[in-house]
C-alpha cells in the first residue's frame, strides 16, 4: 500500500515538471503565425524609359539629304550628321530638347519636342534652300550729254571808238543805238542819248555798261547814281532802270547784253 502512494506521486511530479525544450515547443505551437503583406499588382503608372529619336531630314520635293550636321541640346547633347537623310539618337533621358539642322545651301531649322517613355520618336524636318542672291544693282544711268551749243557765226570785230562814235554821232536827236557786234552769247551796243530813256527791264540779259562820255543819271529799281566817263555799271537781268542825260550831253555809253539773242 505505502510503494503505490509512492509511485503515484513520482509520476504526478513528473507530469508538472517539464524541459525548457518541450517549453518551446509548446509555446511556438500556440503562437498564431504573423500575417502576410500581398504583393503589389503590376501595372499602374508607366515609368520613363531611356528615348530614343529618329530623325529623317528631306528637301522639299522628299529627297533625303546627306550630311546635314544636326545638333542636339536639352536634356543632354549630341551631335552628328545625317546619312541618307538619317539618324539616330539613343539612350538619352527624359525631358526637352532643341534640334538644330544646318546645310550649307539651305536655311538653318530648329525644332523643340518634349520626350518621353521608350517608344522611338520620329523627328520628320524639311530643309528649303536659301534664296538666290539678289541681282547686282544696274549702273546708274548717266546722265544725258548737255545739248552742244549751237555753231556761231559770228565775226570778230575790232573797232577805233573815237572814229567810230563821231560816224555814228547822235547829233540833235533824242538818242541812238548802233550795234557793234553780236554773237549767240551776246551782243554789243553804242548807245547815246539826249532824252531821257523810260523805266525798262531785260528779262533774258544781264546788261553792262561803260560811260564813255557826257553825264546823266540812272536809276536802278529805288536806287538812284549819277553817271559820267569811266563809270562802270552791271544790271542784273529782270531790274527795272532808266537813264536821263545832262547837264552834259550827250550821254555817251557801250552796252554789252550777256545771255540774250543776237540782235541786229
Amino acid at each position: 500500500m505505502q510503494k503505490t502512494v509512492i509511485l503515484s506521486l513520482a509520476v504526478l511530479v513528473a507530469a508538472s515538471v517539464q524541459t525548457p525544450a518541450s517549453a518551446q515547443t509548446s509555446a511556438s505551437a500556440q503562437t498564431p503565425a504573423p500575417a502576410q503583406t500581398p504583393a503589389p499588382k503590376r501595372g499602374g503608372a508607366a515609368r520613363s524609359g531611356n528615348v530614343t529619336f529618329a530623325v529623317l531630314v528631306t528637301d522639299p520635293s522628299g529627297t533625303a539629304l546627306t550630311d546635314v550636321k544636326v545638333a542636339l541640346t536639352g536634356a543632354a547633347e549630341r551631335a552628328s550628321r545625317t546619312e541618307s537623310g538619317r539618324i539616330v539618337f539613343e539612350d538619352l533621358p527624359a525631358g526637352n530638347y532643341r534640334f538644330r539642322f544646318e546645310k550649307d545651301g539651305f536655311v538653318p531649322l530648329e525644332k523643340e519636342l518634349a520626350a518621353r517613355g521608350s517608344v522611338p520618336i520620329d523627328v520628320k524636318v524639311t530643309l528649303v534652300l536659301l534664296p538666290p542672291p539678289p541681282a547686282p544693282a544696274a549702273p546708274p544711268v548717266p546722265a544725258p550729254a548737255p545739248p552742244a551749243p549751237p555753231p556761231s557765226d559770228a565775226k570778230p570785230v575790232v573797232l577805233d571808238m573815237p572814229a567810230f562814235i563821231e560816224k555814228n554821232y547822235v547829233g540833235r536827236s533824242g538818242g541812238k543805238a548802233t550795234p557793234l557786234g553780236c554773237s549767240s552769247g551776246g551782243s554789243g551796243t553804242l548807245i547815246q542819248i539826249n532824252d531821257a530813256i523810260a523805266s525798262h527791264a531785260h528779262a533774258d540779259a544781264d546788261e553792262f555798261l561803260y560811260v564813255i562820255a557826257g553825264q546823266g543819271t540812272v536809276k536802278l529799281g529805288a536806287r538812284d547814281e549819277s553817271l559820267g566817263p569811266g563809270v562802270y555799271l552791271l544790271i542784273p537781268r529782270g531790274l527795272p532802270h532808266a537813264f536821263t542825260a545832262g547837264p552834259k550831253k550827250p550821254l555817251v555809253m557801250i552796252s554789252v547784253r550777256a545771255g540774250g539773242s543776237c540782235a541786229g
